[in-house]
C-alpha cells in the first residue's frame, strides 16, 4: 500500500489527530466496537502533491453514525459541535497549546437526490459510494492513522502523479449535483496544476453549465471567486474563465482589465502579498460595473463601500494627506495600486509617486482632530449650525496644514471668530 510522505503530513502524526482516530476507531481502551475512520480530502491531496496543509484543516470520514461519533467524543471529554449534523458532520475541537485544532468528521454518505444546489443524502458503510459522490478524483483519497492510502475511484493517485484535476466519473453529472463545482474545478486546477492543460471533457461540461451557474447564490459565488483571485495564478484563471464564457455569468459584468490584473499580480509578487477583492476591481470597466458585481456576488456593505471609494474618483496626489484623512488609508492604497496597474510606464515619475502613496497609506495612523466644543464656546460660538460649520472649516485647514497641535488650532480659531 502507498503511504503518505511524513514531511507533508505533519497533521497526521500530531498527538491530537492520532488520539481522535483511536477514539473513533475504538482502538483505545473502552472506546467501544471497532470502526473505521480515515483522513480525507484536501489534507491527503496536498500531502501527496507536496503542498503544506495547515494543521487546522483536517477532514475525516467515518462509518460511524453522527450520534455515535458525538457519544464517543463526549466519553473522552473531547469538545464537539454539531456543525452540519443534518448532513452527518460533527466538529471535534482539540488544542495544541493555545491553538484550536478543528476536525470535521463526516459519516460516509451517498447522494439520493440533488438539484444543483442541495443534496438529500443517506448514510452508508460503503467507502466506494462515499468516494463516488465527491467532486474530483484527487479529493477522494483516504488515509489511515498510519498513513496507508486508499483510492476507491482507482484514479486519484494516478491523476495526482499526472498533475491532472479530473471530475469523478461523468463531469456533467458531477456538475449537475452542484453547479459551484464549475468554479471549484478552475480553482483547484490553477492552484495545484496551473501549467498543465485543462481536461477537455471537464471544460466542455463547465461551459455547458453557464446558465445554471448564474443562478447560484451570490454568497457561494463570492466565496469561490475570492479564493480564485487569491491564487498566484489568478490572472490565468480569470482569463480561462472568460475564454470558457463563464466569467460574466459569475460576475454579472464583462471583465476587461486582464492586463491590469497581470500588472497587479506582478506588484503583489514584489510586495509579497495579494488582495483578492482588489484584483477583482482591476478587472472592472467602470463604477457602474462595480455596482453590478456587488449585487451579483452579494458583497457586504463594507465590501461595497470599499469598491465605491476605490473606483469613484482617481487619487489626488497633490492633496494626499486630505485623501488619507477623509477617505481612509485603504481607499488611498486601493486607488494608488489600481493606478499603478493601469500605468503605461511602470518606471515613470508618476509610478514613483504612486508607490510613495501606497507606502504612506500603509504607514498612516489617523490623528485625532484636537478642536473641542469647549474651545469653540470659549471663543464665543454658540451651539448650533455655526459651531458645526466652524468645525468643518477648521478641520479642513488642520489637515491641509499637516495636522498641527491644539495650540495652533486654538490660534486659528481665534483669528476666524
Amino acid at each position: 500500500m502507498t503511504k503518505l510522505e511524513a514531511i507533508y503530513s505533519g497533521w497526521l502524526t500530531l498527538p491530537q489527530t492520532q488520539r481522535l482516530l483511536e477514539v473513533l476507531n475504538g482502538t483505545a481502551a473502552g472506546d467501544g466496537e471497532a470502526a473505521t475512520t480515515r483522513c480525507v480530502g484536501g489534507c491527503v491531496r496536498d500531502a501527496l502533491m507536496g503542498v503544506a496543509t495547515p494543521e487546522t484543516e483536517v477532514d475525516m470520514a467515518t462509518d460511524l453514525p453522527p450520534q455515535e461519533v458525538m457519544a464517543r467524543l463526549k466519553t473522552e471529554g473531547i469538545k464537539t459541535v454539531p456543525t452540519g449534523i443534518k448532513h452527518g458532520t460533527v466538529s471535534a475541537i482539540l488544542y495544541q497549546g493555545d491553538t484550536a485544532l478543528v476536525y470535521e468528521i463526516t459519516t460516509l454518505r451517498v447522494d439520493m437526490k440533488t438539484d444543483g444546489r442541495h443534496a438529500e443524502i443517506a448514510y452508508t458503510e460503503d467507502w466506494n459510494g462515499d468516494a463516488a459522490r465527491r467532486d474530483f478524483t484527487m479529493n477522494a483519497l483516504y488515509a489511515d492513522a498510519d498513513g496507508t492510502l486508499h483510492d476507491p475511484t482507482g484514479q486519484g493517485l494516478a491523476d495526482i502523479k499526472a498533475n491532472r484535476v479530473r471530475f469523478i466519473g461523468d463531469p456533467q453529472a458531477r456538475i449537475e449535483e452542484d453547479y459551484l463545482r464549475v468554479l471549484r474545478y478552475f480553482r483547484f486546477h490553477f492552484r495545484l496544476t496551473p501549467e498543465a492543460e485543462m481536461d477537455a471533457s471537464a471544460l466542455a461540461a463547465c461551459g455547458a453549465a453557464a446558465v445554471p451557474l448564474r443562478g447560484l447564490s451570490g454568497e457561494r459565488k463570492q466565496q469561490e471567486m475570492l479564493k480564485i483571485m487569491a491564487l498566484p495564478a489568478a490572472g490565468k484563471a480569470a482569463l480561462a474563465l472568460r475564454k470558457a464564457d463563464l466569467l460574466r455569468p459569475v460576475l454579472g459584468v464583462d471583465a476587461i482589465g486582464f492586463a491590469a490584473l497581470d500588472a497587479l499580480l506582478a506588484l503583489d509578487e514584489k510586495a509579497g502579498g495579494g488582495d483578492p477583492l482588489l484584483r477583482l476591481m482591476s478587472l472592472l470597466p467602470s463604477t457602474e460595473a462595480a455596482q453590478t458585481l456587488a449585487t451579483s456576488l452579494r458583497l457586504s456593505n463594507k465590501q461595497k463601500m470599499r469598491l465605491t471609494k476605490a473606483l469613484e474618483m482617481p487619487l489626488d496626489l497633490a492633496h494626499l494627506p486630505a485623501a488619507l484623512y477623509f477617505d481612509g488609508a485603504q481607499a488611498v492604497a486601493d486607488r494608488a495600486l489600481l493606478a499603478l496597474a493601469h500605468l503605461a510606464d511602470p518606471a515613470s515619475k508618476d509610478a514613483a509617486a504612486l508607490h510613495d502613496a501606497v507606502a504612506a497609506a500603509r504607514e498612516f495612523k489617523k490623528p485625532k482632530f484636537p478642536l473641542t466644543g469647549a474651545m469653540m464656546q470659549k471663543a464665543g460660538l454658540a451651539n448650533g449650525p455655526a459651531m458645526g460649520a466652524m468645525s468643518q472649516t477648521l478641520e479642513r485647514w488642520w489637515v491641509e496644514n499637516g495636522f498641527p497641535d491644539a495650540a495652533a488650532v486654538q490660534a486659528e480659531l481665534t483669528k476666524r471668530v
